[in-house]
């Protein structure tokens, strides 16, 4: 009897010691994918700003010289 205890034992014992390696080896993973989610929206926010400036630019550029050449015209005429 005193050996099918013993057996249990340390049948749980490892059980628990494969549990904790899992749930380690799943954190690991967790933090991991969580730092790729970070990295990869900021990298979108930051493509998105960049993009956005160049469109205000060039919307800018456009307006700026429809502008100008509507000053100019009139004098011109």
């Amino acid at each position: 009897m005193k050996l099918i205890f013993e057996t249990v034992a340390e049948t749980q014992k490892d059980t628990l010691a494969a549990a904790g390696v899992f749930t380690d080896n799943f954190l690991v993973v967790i933090e991991r994918l969580t730092q790729l989610n970070i990295e990869v929206t900021r990298n979108a926010f930051e493509k998105s700003s960049e993009m956005a400036l160049v469109c205000l630019d060039s919307y800018l550029a456009k307006e700026s010289t429809l502008a100008w050449n509507s000053f100019i015209k009139p004098s011109v005429g």
